[in-house]
């Protein structure tokens, strides 16, 4: 049987508040519907994608699927992880394989007991828990191995046969789900490109620095790009500045960002008993010092 270990993020989610606290945590759907209320008024159009980019000084002609091409001043490329806009701008950079598998989920109770972010720790795995809005849970499994493929149908049993040693409150929280389609399962993979732009096309979040999901951070650092990326157009001379610009704020902390997450993927590889005991030791500090040069506005 494996041995488990449980560690909480409680002290550290008592310090940072904002980052941590379940109140300002809620799931995707909730999220996406903030999103579109906000863009109400911003001209979309749905089922139609890019397949080529051609710039000059100071225009982008993208083509569309639908054959249709447009002209624009600057082309953000925020298409995710296998980005289409990477693809065509700046060379198909592919996702590196992380050497992990993840599973993730919302359930919609919270484990008797469960007041802040909380890992169980196997050997090279570990299964976390996060209270989320309207008392539900936010649950993530993670495995060192190769990449597999996880059909939906019979995905749930398998992951509570998965993590059938781990404590207590992850069985609650496993037999709370019903469905095999609420467990999204993916392999980790990787992107670091050097350039993040090329003349009037820019990438950001995932597309220009898809990291492993130890540090909890992609959706923020997608969110980040973005709001740095407006701040800098409407202060910069010109649109090239701004891209520069943009650059150089934000590459320092996507990089740590990276940097920490694979710092604690590594960790998991560690001998059980040296890990779990650094942990215990340190591991409130270990946490505060990765977390804490993210508390500064970007």
């Amino acid at each position: 049987m494996t041995s488990t270990a449980r560690f909480s993020a409680r002290p550290t989610w008592k310090r940072f508040g904002a980052m941590l606290h379940p109140s300002s945590a809620s799931n995707g759907l909730n999220f996406t519907q903030v999103l579109v209320a906000g863009t109400a008024a911003v001209p979309h159009r749905l089922g139609t994608s890019i397949i080529s980019l051609t710039q000059n000084s100071s225009r982008v002609a993208v083509g569309f699927s639908d054959g249709s091409v447009g002209k624009y001043d600057l082309v953000v490329g925020a298409d995710g992880i296998s980005s289409t806009v990477r693809a065509l701008a700046l060379g198909n950079a592919s996702p590196v394989d992380l050497g992990a598998m993840n599973w993730r989920s919302v359930a919609p109770i919270r484990p008797r007991g469960l007041t802040a972010l909380t890992f169980l720790l196997g050997d090279r795995s570990f299964f976390g828990l996060c209270p989320v809005g309207e008392g539900r849970t936010y649950g993530f499994g993670y495995v060192m191995q190769t990449r597999l493929r996880d059909p939906q149908e019979g995905r749930l049993e398998r992951l509570r046969a998965r993590f059938a040693a781990f404590g207590d409150v992850v069985q609650e929280y496993l037999i709370s789900l019903e469905r095999d389609e609420q467990v999204h399962c993916s392999a980790m993979e990787w992107v670091d490109v050097d350039d993040w732009f090329t003349g009037r096309v820019v990438l950001i979040g995932d597309a220009a620095h898809a990291s492993s999901p130890l540090m909890g951070q992609g959706g923020c650092m997608a969110m980040e790009d973005a709001c740095v990326l407006a701040e800098v157009l409407r202060s910069a001379a010109t649109v090239e500045s701004a891209l520069s610009d943009y650059v150089v704020r934000r590459k320092p902390r996507v990089t740590w960002v990276q940097q920490q997450s694979i710092a604690a993927a590594e960790s998991l590889g560690m001998p059980p008993v040296i890990r779990n005991a650094a942990l215990r030791e340190r591991g409130d500090q270990m946490m505060h010092s990765r977390f804490k040069p993210l508390v500064p506005a970007p």
